[in-house]
């Protein structure tokens, strides 16, 4: 950069929650940006004429809504939409938005727009980061350095910019390999899908969401129970509707449009238990079958009452940088009425042959604890190890080692140790220091990941003491209590004192946010 500016920078920040206020501030006390007196303003502090000096516009902003500007920054961007000629201008912009909503960073990228419609400069490629900012505002932060010292091709050549995918446009991505884990049933399997190019962003302990289709046997009994083709175009719509999860407003139309006193009666508050007893495994065509005559819910009808097919959510198993995303799944099949059953994302993710439409959305509150030093407790069961491994990976890839203990639990240890060689290898290398299994079905009495606590208790409590922060991941119904409860007599052990209810160890975990959950 021309020596000539190297006096003054303007940085401007438009924040609702205080993210972008706080990445303001901390740029302007980064020491490449010192020499360059640092202003920090609000966006509505900053004037159109201040814009027509030498000073680079440095923009942090978050967008509002969907795609909105901050309440301090909306005057900025009528100002600017009321400029002609901003030329001289050299600025950069980092956004911070949420892909949840359809017009992710909408805000920053209209500015962008603006600004280099008034013939502007950017001196660095725009910025749409989502959950992930801390990662990228450092990466960019290094760009902005070379960039203020006179490499301007530094700042064309990056791009950091989260494309938003959702359920209305998913990324189609291609299942590279699929491998069964376990020998026993039901399976567990490994999933492979390929991400690249694809612009999603994620870390290990976030969420892939994936929209199958129902399949065509599902769709073949429907056309049976109607009596038509299995190839009718009345059925295809069909396909891509919720057919597994059905809501009350579903189900209170059925019975409408099919008089079905039984149905209605199940539908009352009082009879809550009977209905979710009911709806255990069911789908449309149970309810078609045991309420309904075909002459009353005609494929029409449905087309218009049913939702699109709810995405599916599943743990990462993979970290950010690899380039494709792991899954552990189980599969889902089941008998009922005199028909099989399968899971509907599980069965398509395992028999689909063409590309699978998902997304991504961040869980922050399962990512890695920023301080290394931090020891982790990673417990899960079955194929709740999916996160565990993925964070796993993450350390790995990432050079990290500390202090690790992975307590694993599933029935046999000879025909269900998801990842067993993988597992090994991690604490060959350092990443994985202690695992402690423990395989129900083993031993003459059962023995879960609670005994496994108490068995080991030394070691946990001494992890503990130093800070540890638990991730667990497996089944809500017992999983959690289970684990609370074993945590609670390891560090009750420590203390002389009575825990009285409302100072359980567990709930100083939690209030401490040393607890992670991702229970299903």
């Amino acid at each position: 950069m021309d020596t000539s500016v190297r006096h003054r920078i303007l940085i401007g920040y438009g924040s609702e929650s205080g993210n972008a206020r706080a990445l303001a501030q901390r740029l302007a006390s980064e020491p490449a940006l010192v020499p360059f007196a640092p202003r920090v303003l609000p966006l509505n502090d900053v004037s159109t004429e201040a814009l027509q000096g030498q000073q680079p516009l440095v923009i942090i902003s978050s967008s509002f809504g969907d795609g909105e500007p901050p309440g301090n920054a909306e005057r900025f961007l009528a100002q600017i939409c009321q400029t002609d000629s901003l030329a001289g201008l050299r600025y950069a912009i980092f956004g911070l938005g949420d892909t949840g909503y359809p017009q992710f960073c909408g805000f920053t990228r209209q500015l962008d727009e603006l600004l280099q419609q008034r013939q502007a400069s950017p001196l660095i490629n725009r910025v749409d980061a989502d959950a992930c900012y801390p990662e990228f505002f450092q990466q960019w932060l290094t760009v902005l350095d070379r960039v203020l010292q006179g490499d301007a091709q530094a700042g064309q050549e990056l791009m950091l910019r989260v494309k938003a995918y959702g359920a209305d446009n998913a990324f189609a991505a291609p299942i590279l390999e699929r491998k069964r884990l376990n020998s026993s049933e039901p399976g567990a399997f490994h999933v492979r899908l390929d991400c690249r190019d694809s612009g999603m962003v994620w870390r290990a302990g976030d969420a892939l969401y994936v929209l199958p289709e129902n399949e065509p046997a599902v769709l073949a009994r429907l056309a049976n129970w109607w009596q038509l083709p299995e190839d009718s175009p009345q059925l295809e719509p069909l396909r891509h509707k919720e057919l597994r999860q059905l809501s009350k407003p579903v189900l209170r139309e059925l019975a409408r449009l099919s008089g079905s006193e039984p149905l209605k009666a199940m539908l009352k508050i009082s009879q809550k238990k009977l209905l979710d007893d009911y709806l255990w495994g069911a789908d449309l065509l149970d309810v078609l079958q045991d309420f309904c005559q075909p002459e009353c819910v005609t494929p029409e009808a449905l087309q218009a009452l049913l939702s699109p097919a709810l995405p599916r959510a599943y743990s990462i198993a993979s970290h950010g940088q690899a380039g494709h995303i792991d899954l552990c799944i189980r599969e889902v099949a089941y008998a009922r009425g005199g028909r099989r059953r399968r899971g509907m994302a599980t069965n398509w993710l395992l028999q689909h042959q063409g590309p699978v439409q998902v997304y991504c959305r961040s869980n922050p509150g399962f990512h890695l604890v920023k301080d290394t030093s931090v020891p982790l407790i990673l417990i899960g069961t079955g194929t709740g190890i999916a996160p565990l491994m993925g964070l796993l990976r993450e350390m790995q890839a990432s050079g990290q080692q500390r202090k690790t203990c992975l307590i694993f639990g599933e029935k046999s240890a000879d025909r269900d140790f998801l990842f067993k060689q993988e597992l090994h290898m991690l604490q060959d290398e350092g990443v994985l220091g202690r695992l402690i299994t423990a395989f129900s079905r083993d031993c003459e009495e059962k023995y879960y990941v609670q005994h496994a606590i108490a068995e080991h208790a030394d070691h946990l409590r001494g992890l503990l003491q130093e800070g540890a922060h638990l991730y667990i991941c497996g089944n809500k119904r017992h999983l959690q209590d289970a684990v609370a409860g074993a945590i609670d007599k390891v560090l009750g052990r420590a203390s002389t004192q009575a825990q009285q209810p409302e100072e359980r160890p567990w709930q100083t975990l939690q209030q401490q946010g040393r607890v992670h959950l991702e229970l299903y």
